[in-house]
């Protein structure tokens, strides 16, 4: 699903309000998983997935990649930043 798909969906099936956004993660698409049912409504990533799209991209090895990756996630977007999920 493309970044534009993902938001049509969330828009039509309502899963946050008029007065609500929700922040995406550039490049992570293709790990978007949902969205939280608790508001404030947070985008849900799948850390692994995550993880393996930029070693892909970028050609590093595990260990730069969640260093980075971490990092990424540990930015203060406020309230509604995405969660990454270590599913197992």
């Amino acid at each position: 699903m493309q970044r534009d798909d993902i938001l049509k969906e969330l828009i039509e099936r309502e899963m946050f309000g008029k007065d609500e956004y929700v922040i995406l993660a550039d490049g992570f698409e293709t790990a978007f998983l949902g969205v939280t049912a608790l508001k404030p409504a947070r985008a849900i990533y799948s850390y692994w997935q995550c993880l393996d799209i930029i070693m892909q991209a970028d050609g590093t090895d595990f260990d730069e990649a969640m260093d980075w990756l971490d990092e990424f996630i540990n930015e203060d977007l406020g309230e509604h930043a995405p969660l990454y999920i270590k599913l197992l």
